[in-house]
Parts: C-alpha cells; sequence; structure tokens
C-alpha cells in the first residue's frame, strides 16, 4: 500500500469517526487512489449518507413526528420502522376509542401492550357502570318501564320536537289497594307487572310506555291521530280479557284516557284532559259492574 492509499484510508477512518460522533460531511474521494480504494470510500459515503437519513428520521420519530416517513431501503432503522409503523397504528386506535369505541387491543408492543388494555378494560367498566346508573336513572325497578322522571323529559323533548299530532294515554290500575289489602303486596306487584306488560304490548316501539304512579301508567304516542290512538286502547281491552282468561286469582282492570294535541296546543294540557278521560272511564266502567268496580281508584 502506498502513501496516497494510506492517507485516504486516514481520511476514511476520520469520516467514518465524525459520522459517529454526528458530523455527516461526506468527503469527494473518487480519483485519488486505488480501484479497491475508491469501492471502500463509495461504500463509506453510502453509509455516512444511510447514517445521516436514520438519524433525522430517529430524531422526528423521538418528537413523535409520525408524519415523517422512513427513508427507503435504508437496513440501519428496520427495528425503527416496525416501531414507526406501531406507533401510526397505535395512534389510530386511540382516535377510534376517542370516538368511542373501546373494542380496540394492542398485542405488538410488549409491557406497553399490557397497560394499554388494562385500560381499555378499566374504560369498558366504566361505560357499563355508567350504562347501567343511567338504566336504573330512567327505568321502574318493578316493570323495567321508563320512571316518571324520564316520561316527563321525553314530553318535552317531544313539544320541542313539534311533530304532531301527538296523543298522549293515561292508564290507571283498578283495584290494586283491595288485591295487596287481600292477597298481599307481592300479588299486587305481579299484578302491576301484567298491567305493564299488557299496556307494552299494545303500543308500537316508537311509542313511551312509563309508570308515573304506583297503579298509573301513561303513554307517548307520537305522529298519532286520535282514532289511531283508540286503536292501541282497543288493543290494550283485548290484552286485559286475554290476561283475565288465563289468571284466576285476581281480574286485571285499566282504565284508559286519552287526548291528542295538534299543531300548536299543548302536550301539558292533552296529559291533563287523558288523566280526566281515565277517571272518566273508571267511572263508566264502575257503573257498568265490570272489573273496574273495585273499591278504590
Amino acid at each position: 500500500m502506498n502513501e496516497q492509499e494510506r492517507r485516504l484510508l486516514r481520511e476514511l477512518t476520520e469520516q467514518l469517526g465524525r459520522a459517529l460522533r454526528g458530523d455527516f460531511t461526506v468527503l469527494s474521494l473518487s480519483g485519488s487512489g486505488g480501484t479497491e480504494v475508491e469501492s471502500l470510500a463509495e461504500s463509506v459515503s453510502k453509509l455516512v449518507n444511510e447514517l445521516k437519513d436514520a438519524q433525522e428520521f430517529i430524531a422526528a420519530l423521538s418528537l413523535g413526528r409520525l408524519d415523517v416517513d422512513p427513508p427507503p431501503r435504508n437496513h440501519l432503522i428496520a427495528a425503527f420502522k416496525q416501531l414507526h409503523s406501531s406507533l401510526r397504528h397505535l395512534t389510530w386506535q386511540t382516535q377510534q376509542i376517542a370516538a368511542g369505541d373501546l373494542n380496540q387491543r394492542v398485542d405488538f408492543l410488549g409491557e406497553f401492550s399490557v397497560a394499554f388494555n388494562s385500560l381499555i378494560a378499566a374504560l369498558q367498566e366504566k361505560r357499563l357502570a355508567e350504562e347501567r346508573l343511567r338504566y336504573v336513572s330512567n327505568h321502574d325497578p318493578l316493570t323495567d318501564l321508563y320512571n316518571r322522571g324520564y316520561f316527563t323529559e321525553e314530553l318535552e323533548r317531544v313539544e320541542r320536537g313539534r311533530r304532531f299530532p301527538v296523543s298522549i294515554m293515561v292508564a290507571d290500575l283498578d283495584g290494586l289497594k283491595r288485591v295487596n289489602d287481600t292477597l298481599g303486596h307481592a300479588i299486587g306487584d305481579r299484578l302491576i307487572q301484567q298491567a305493564a306488560q299488557v299496556i307494552r304490548s299494545a303500543v308500537r316501539g316508537d311509542d313511551l310506555v312509563a309508570r308515573i304512579g304506583g297503579d298509573e301508567f301513561a303513554v307517548i304516542l307520537p305522529g298519532t291521530d286520535t282514532p289511531t290512538a283508540l286503536e292501541v286502547r282497543d288493543r290494550i281491552r283485548r290484552g286485559e280479557a286475554l290476561c283475565n282468561l288465563e289468571c284466576r286469582n285476581y281480574l286485571i282492570s285499566i282504565s284508559v284516557g286519552i287526548a291528542t294535541a295538534e299543531q300548536g296546543s299543548s302536550l301539558t294540557e292533552a296529559l291533563r284532559l287523558a288523566d280526566e278521560r281515565m277517571y272518566e272511564d273508571k267511572s263508566v266502567r264502575k257503573q257498568a259492574g265490570g272489573p273496574g268496580r273495585q273499591e278504590d281508584e
């Protein structure tokens, strides 16, 4: 090896040293030695350039710059390319979680996967607890119908929506006090549940049925005129009759009142009128000697 080749090797060694310290200046060494030395110089220059590209990409990755794509065909950063891909997918999963999708799991980041999946499990449990609490706060525990509070909120919402006509039905279970006094509260509760089932079976999926008192129910029938609401009442009557055929210990009797709010009228007034008509129906049924003749109203 002659002196010129030794000098070039020293310069290449220094160039590699500077690259390791972060200085990626590439020297022009072509034509400065034998073919083997020139080939070595080209390889060193290529290595330095790849180190430079790798350093820039890793620096961007360390700052969370996932928009910076990895340099192509750079084998020095193969593991970092995989990390970059994993972080981009994890970012997408996090966005899905923020949008409400709690079905995301991570299985490719070791201990982080365990922590991430534990977080998801905790969020799922929290959501279930919130849903249970929301259900309990909106529903009557005995019948699983909506309660009075939710009925009042829905009545206000429907009135704001102005989807008229809207019919309101008020139904009252006759004779509950007598059943409680003679057969016990367990039978009384069963009677309430059967009345709830009769009413629920008579309405549509879009209608809202609520238990608004001990023996009182109310139904909101959106987009329903009076003739259609009367058909619902008739279905309740048929359900009541069928229930009484199957039950030998007590009779179920439901007094019903209906009022319809047209465009420009008040649902609150319709509710009041339906309540009045329910008591009128109860009086008529008692006078006729039907199953609504029990002592209490």
